[in-house]
């Protein structure tokens, strides 16, 4: 079988760097004309494709946005990959969706294969584990277009479209304090990423600001899935903690440590207070959460998506800045009844 073309092929050929190869074939402004002929002549030459809807090498133009999602198995990702698409869809173009399955890696990879597809734009939301940046600062030297959602890595250049994270995590944790609560515990995400980082910030001005000092060995640090939630509540027992209520980073950990509590004493579910980021969907179906900041994933993918496309038309610029989409607090009762709760944000 002959070896596949790539873009190092076309770089050794002409004596450019990849980067060079690469904007030569979208067209970019920066490279000449002169080049831009030369790289597609050697292209098409050594077979080499990278636009793999067979769109012409002297167009960019392909329709298509890639996304990267760390899940897709949650109610909240499906329902932001919905309103990525239907917007999308409104406009002419169709998404290419991967999902990174909380691996950076993995997360590197497609975006180098959403690029070499040559997409006009990305939407991203990281994995909980990212931490390089090398992947965003090629693409930011590229000019392509990107935003974030949801998960975030701040001081790139890019736009990213989010919920208040921090504010919604001190108003729900307020509420719990006025409500009588005063031994919170949190199942936190890592800190390195945006989520993590500015839920528990949320959490702990909450506690602050009502004369409680925040206790680290109240605070369990992990990833956001359920397999998290079990161990970190059966962790946060190990350590003798006396809890009044619970506030889980995402729905997954907190069901997770729901059925902690249901294995081994089924009287706590009614004895802690449990507070959660979104809903998987089973809204009014069981007795968890008790109280959850309500995630609004279609207008998240929606306002990403129109931000991603108004960047692609010359409407917008990347820059760091967070768009905000609003969140509601809602209250679960025994009876499976859900009430939007008004925050006093006093």
């Amino acid at each position: 079988m002959k070896k596949k073309a790539t873009l190092n092929d076309i770089a050794q050929r002409l004596n450019l760097t990849k980067v060079s190869i690469s904007k030569a074939l979208r067209d970019h402004p920066d490279i000449s004309e002169a080049t831009k002929k030369k790289v597609k002549e050697i292209a098409r030459e050594i077979g080499y494709r990278p636009n793999l809807i067979a769109r012409s090498l002297t167009s960019s133009k392909t329709q298509t946005i890639g996304v990267v999602v760390p899940k897709i198995a949650h109610t909240f990702s499906a329902q932001v990959v919905a309103g990525i698409q239907r917007y999308a869809n409104s406009k002419g173009f169709v998404i290419v969706l991967t999902v990174s399955d909380e691996n950076p890696e993995l997360e590197k990879k497609h975006i180098e294969s959403l690029v070499s597809m040559q997409v006009e734009g990305l939407l991203v939301s990281v994995s909980m584990t990212t931490k390089e940046t090398e992947i965003y600062n090629w693409i930011r030297e590229m000019q392509i277009p990107l935003v974030f959602f949801d998960r975030y890595i701040p001081d790139l250049g890019f736009n990213s479209v989010v919920i208040d994270d921090r504010k919604a995590a001190k108003d729900a944790v307020g509420h719990l304090i006025k409500s009588g609560c005063r031994k919170i515990a949190h199942l936190a995400g890592y800190n390195h990423v945006s989520i993590g980082r500015q839920r528990r910030q949320g959490y702990e001005e909450a506690l602050l600001e009502h004369g409680i000092q925040p206790d680290p060995r109240m605070v369990i640090e992990g990833e956001v899935g359920e397999d998290a939630g079990y161990r970190g509540f059966k962790e946060l027992l190990a350590r003798n903690i006396e809890m009044d209520a619970l506030f889980s980073v995402t729905f997954p950990v907190g069901l997770g440590s729901y059925v902690a509590m249901r294995e081994i004493d089924p009287s706590m579910i009614d004895r802690i207070e449990m507070l959660a980021f979104g809903d998987s969907g089973i809204r009014g179906i069981v007795p968890y959460p008790h109280y959850y900041v309500e995630q609004p994933g279609k207008e998240i993918g929606r306002k990403a998506a129109k931000l991603l496309l108004d960047e692609i038309e010359g409407n917008a610029k990347p820059e760091d800045r967070l768009v905000y989409v609003p969140t509601r607090f809602l209250e679960t009762d025994s009876d499976l009844q859900v009430t939007e709760i008004e925050l006093d944000e006093s």
